[in-house]
């Protein structure tokens, strides 16, 4: 059963349930202010027909007081019981309840006594308030029906355009399911309802998908693309040495370059396995107390070669027993791509600071430059995988900084990155100290 269906049922069911009991109550209200009624009505009639009494000439005058008039019968009796106005009929009770409302039989009766000796009695059918509560029962049971079918027909309609925006959602994904089609949304468009919320938060997830999709299109074309590379030279330098097996120089040579590829390959695959353990929530680092400082001016130093060649100037500055606590091997790796990064796109002559100091609770790292810089549009994709700004000066893979953003993210940290194309660029990385109970 839908839920459509559901709520209709229940609707239909809680507005009969309120409806018999609202009528029920009407029963028996309208019993209870009819019978008030007819009190106050017995009593009006006698008191008015007290007043109506003339005295003349030794005696009453009933002339102007009215036997029956409007369904209530008076009579008048004096002290000793004898009846002075009014029928006397053998259907009338014969006892008396002086100034009290009673129902004898058929008759609906109210008594009072005066002071002159008077009792007036005004008497009443009882079918009268009988009739009027048998009138409200019939109509109970015809209105019940109809109240019923109005409750039913009502909470359809209500349901039914209230479910529509669910339906055009069910609609949508079904096509989506079917057509296997990431880039199609449902849209309903807005609304504060729980069905658009829930439409809308639908349609922010499938971004998501699509954008996890085209990612892992994308790296797998680029993961594919970086091995065919080495997997080529590797191919066609053993066939070169295959051809000069009798030429050991020649042949060393073609085994050396395959050794290279094959380190680059080694090299590549690490650094995939790193970023596919990132992205199962596996890359935890192991944490111990070291002094970046030192990590910092190791780092430098084993780079210095590199930048020697390009004839760049790298300068250090960093405060003294900056301890942390981190992974130092996945610091360290850090480390080696920024300042990799920064000698690869600084040009012959140009210079690089490289600086660590503590900013509040964060260690801070931070490798500026002043080569070529990047451009506005491409610096926000630089942590993207493969990605390379300067693809014809690039000679890696394009994961270098993509690795440092997950092993900062590992950390808890945070990287961001400042550049201006033609004057250089900032990268700067931020570790939360973890100082340990013993420190």
């Amino acid at each position: 059963m839908t839920i459509k269906k559901k709520i209709v049922i229940w609707y239909t069911i809680w507005m009969a349930l309120l409806a018999v009991i609202l009528l029920f109550v009407i029963f028996v209200s309208s019993g209870t202010m009819m019978r008030r009624e007819m009190v106050s009505e017995l009593e009006e009639a006698v008191h008015d027909a007290y007043d109506n009494l003339e005295w003349r000439r030794g005696q009453y005058d009933f002339d102007e007081i009215d036997e029956y008039d409007d369904g209530v019968f008076i009579q008048i009796f004096s002290s000793d019981g004898t009846l002075l106005f009014g029928r006397n009929e053998s259907e009338f009770p014969s006892d008396f309840a002086v100034g009290r409302f009673r129902e004898s039989g058929e008759w609906v009766i109210f008594e009072q006594g005066f002071a002159d000796g008077l009792i007036i009695r005004s008497l009443m059918r009882s079918y009268i308030a009988a009739g009027f509560i048998n009138s409200v029962s019939i109509s109970a049971l015809v209105f019940l029906p109809v109240i019923v079918i109005l409750a039913a027909v009502g909470g359809y309609i209500i349901t039914r355009r209230s479910f529509k925006p669910a339906d055009q959602a069910i609609k949508a994904a079904i096509d989506i399911s079917s057509s296997n089609d990431l880039s199609k949304r449902i849209n309903l468009g807005e609304g504060n309802d729980e069905i658009h919320k829930m439409a809308s938060t639908f349609d922010r997830v499938l971004d998501r998908l699509e954008e996890a999709f085209q990612k892992e299109k994308q790296f797998t074309s680029d993961a594919s693309h970086e091995l065919r590379t080495p997997l080529a030279v590797i191919k066609a330098e053993c066939e070169y040495a295959l051809e000069h097996t009798d030429d050991s120089t020649r042949c060393r040579e073609g085994f050396e370059s395959v050794e290279r590829q094959a380190d680059r390959m080694t090299r590549l695959v690490d650094e995939l396995l790193m970023l596919a353990r990132s992205d199962k929530g596996k890359l935890e680092p192991d944490y111990e107390h070291f002094n970046l400082s030192d990590l910092v001016v190791m780092v430098c130093e084993t780079l210095s070669d590199k930048a020697v060649e390009k004839n760049l100037s790298v300068n250090v500055k960093t405060d003294e027993m900056l301890y942390v606590d981190a992974d130092q091997g996945m610091l360290t790796r850090v480390m080696i791509n920024l300042l990799n990064n920064a000698i690869q796109y600084t040009g012959e002559g140009g210079w690089i600071l490289v600086k660590a100091y503590k900013s509040g609770n964060d260690a801070v790292l931070s490798v500026e430059d002043n080569g070529c810089g990047i451009q506005p549009e491409q610096l926000e994709h630089v942590w993207d995988r493969f990605y390379q700004a300067d693809s014809a000066r690039s000679t890696g893979a394009g994961l270098g900084l993509s690795i440092v953003k997950s092993i900062v993210n590992a950390h808890n940290g945070s990287v961001s990155a400042q550049s201006t194309p033609g004057v250089g660029s900032v990268f700067t990385v931020k570790i939360p100290f973890r100082k340990k109970e013993n420190l």
